[in-house]
């Protein structure tokens, strides 16, 4: 889906950036100049980095090495 008009960014790029280390909407505009434009996306944007941060929370809870940790604290 397409959440840039003026830059061409893209959710797949978004996920990109983040799981490069991108720290959040900040991290994203920096690495593609999303919402430097119009800011027209700047809402589709933030639920699109919150999505993915919840989704990467959720993958961390679900791991054995969490659970391990929750085991031993």
């Amino acid at each position: 889906m397409l959440v840039c008009h003026c830059h061409a960014v893209n959710d797949a790029r978004i996920a990109q950036v983040l799981a490069a280390g991108a720290d959040g909407v900040r991290g994203v505009v920096r690495a593609t100049h999303a919402g430097t434009g119009c800011g027209s996306c700047l809402p589709v944007l933030r639920r699109v980095c919150a999505q993915a941060a919840d989704e990467r929370r959720r993958c961390e809870l679900a791991s054995p090495a969490a659970e391990d940790e929750q085991l031993a604290g």
